[in-house]
């Protein structure tokens, strides 16, 4: 049986309910929170929760997890100096690591293409190779990415980790449920017309912690 990384014991609220889960060594847990305006405010809380940053008194975090933020540059220097694939990797990893070459054989890219040229799914993967390059645990989503790139993103982080590392994807599609190690779906504990006033802003979605 490998490590635990991560144990819940469910994180619930009076509006939803988060099932328990464990997260050991070589697993791609998806927790599935559905699509909707609450998507982003119950994502970064869970980062904040399995990164170590806060606590919850139903989670027990042995090794935090880090999250692969999606590069993201000022207009001005998108401009006037873009970013190019090789100073991001410079300034993000190690660029003499196989994994460097593993993103190249992945994408089409090269080292001299600018960032800001870049799709999402190229994107979010040169942000988990860096990642991946400091820590072998990583939290992620697939916003911006279409099945395709995703299916890449997917298929890059399970090879990731099958050896040594671990990895959370907080989604808002369940076409990863057959892909994963566990899938985890929130259970809404709210009424329809309560979740119709969530989604207008009318009611204010309950905090985890």
């Amino acid at each position: 049986m490998h490590e635990v990384l991560l144990e819940s014991k469910g994180i619930r609220t009076d509006q939803y309910f988060i099932p328990p889960f464990e997260l050991r060594k070589g697993e791609l847990v998806v927790i599935y929170l559905q699509g909707g305006p609450h998507y982003d405010t119950m994502k970064e809380q869970l980062v904040a929760i399995f990164a170590g940053e806060v606590h919850h008194e139903n989670v027990k975090i042995f090794m935090p997890l880090a999250f692969a933020e999606c590069f993201e540059e000022s207009r001005l220097k998108r401009m006037f100096n873009p970013t190019t694939v090789f100073k991001y990797l410079k300034r993000n990893a190690d660029l003499k690591s196989t994994m460097i070459s593993k993103i190249f054989e992945i994408d089409t890219f090269i080292r001299k293409d600018k960032m800001k040229n870049l799709d999402y799914s190229q994107k979010k993967r040169l942000s988990l190779c860096s990642v991946f390059l400091r820590t072998r645990n990583v939290v992620f989503d697939l916003r911006g990415e279409g099945p395709v790139g995703a299916k890449e993103t997917i298929k890059f982080v399970n090879d990731e980790i099958k050896n040594d590392g671990a990895a959370i994807l907080i989604d808002w599609s369940d076409y990863v449920k057959n892909n994963c190690s566990k899938f985890i779906a929130i259970e809404w504990l709210a009424d329809f017309e309560e979740l119709k006033r969530i989604g207008n802003g009318s009611v204010k979605l309950s905090e985890m912690y």
